[in-house]
């Protein structure tokens, strides 16, 4: 063969495994999402969501409760909730530091599990503590394997890339009035807000929505949002989810001002068994 078309050959092959490559990156998710809005008692049809996605009686539960105060005492309490549900198996692991989450022993027993679920308390502790770890890496690939990712509270904030960290002044709509920082990335087109009608919280997600042109999903207590591999979101629980969609949003800033102004956000208001749709990145 010519040495032309072997090089024409050797250009559209690799071509074309660039191309497949590149579009395997944006359908690589299998997993899916269980948040929930905080509050007590959690969503009972949420919780059994969770262990079935993690694969029911053969599921493998990873719980990291170091969110809360009482980390102990919250481990104590889930792995005893998750074995009554009948799983396989159900451990905590209370990884207190970042060399305990970049640790061998830690990362390679992380990758036998099929459920993550976060517990409530103050997120800031998680991100500190798995940030640019290996294990937060393994979250993320457990994630794309098909894991299910399950939190409530913090462990609902976490979620999102762009992370509310319950710090800022939300009785203005200024930028930079809310504080964020990178949380665990399993959702990159969308920001989580939790006890959201409870706790009034409706302008932080919205000076975030005008601010980073994202949708702001906002989950009340006792309330859950089932995010699907396809984007598909289904509500569950006892009250509502409040969606803000910047899709047609216009803006009107000013130069002289921080104050955060814009046109057409759209705002829905789901209760249980109701879906949305989450954009692809």
């Amino acid at each position: 063969m010519p040495k032309f078309w072997i090089k024409i050959s050797l250009t559209f092959i690799l071509t074309a495994i660039f191309l497949g490559c590149e579009g395997n990156t944006n359908n690589t998710v299998k997993g899916h999402l269980i948040i929930i809005g905080g509050g007590s008692p959690r969503p009972a049809a949420a919780m059994q969501k969770f262990v079935e996605l993690a694969g029911g009686h053969e599921a493998r539960i990873a719980i990291i409760p170091m969110a809360s105060e009482v980390y102990l005492e919250s481990a104590r309490d889930y792995e005893k909730e998750f074995k009554e549900s009948g799983v396989k198996k159900a451990k905590a692991f209370c990884i207190l530091d970042s060399l305990s989450a970049n640790a061998d022993p830690t990362v390679d027993s992380l990758k036998s599990y099929t459920g993550f679920y976060f517990s409530g308390g103050d997120q800031s502790r998680l991100t500190t503590i798995f940030r640019n770890s290996r294990s937060l890496a393994v979250f993320k690939q457990r994630y794309a394997e098909g894991a299910v990712m399950g939190g409530t509270s913090a462990g609902a904030a976490i979620m999102s890339k762009i992370m509310i960290t319950g710090e800022g002044n939300w009785n203005v709509l200024e930028k930079d009035s809310v504080e964020t920082i990178e949380g665990f990335g399993f959702l990159t087109t969308a920001i989580i807000d939790q006890h959201f009608v409870r706790r009034s919280r409706f302008n932080r997600l919205l000076s975030l929505v005008i601010q980073f042109r994202q949708m702001g999903i906002g989950i009340d207590e006792k309330t859950a949002v089932w995010v699907k591999p396809n984007g598909e979101a289904e509500v569950m629980g006892d009250n509502v989810v409040l969606v803000l969609n910047p899709r047609q949003i216009t803006f009107q800033d000013s130069a002289y001002s921080n104050l955060l102004t814009a046109r057409n956000i759209e705002l829905s208001v789901y209760r249980g068994g109701e879906i949305f749709q989450i954009s692809s990145p």
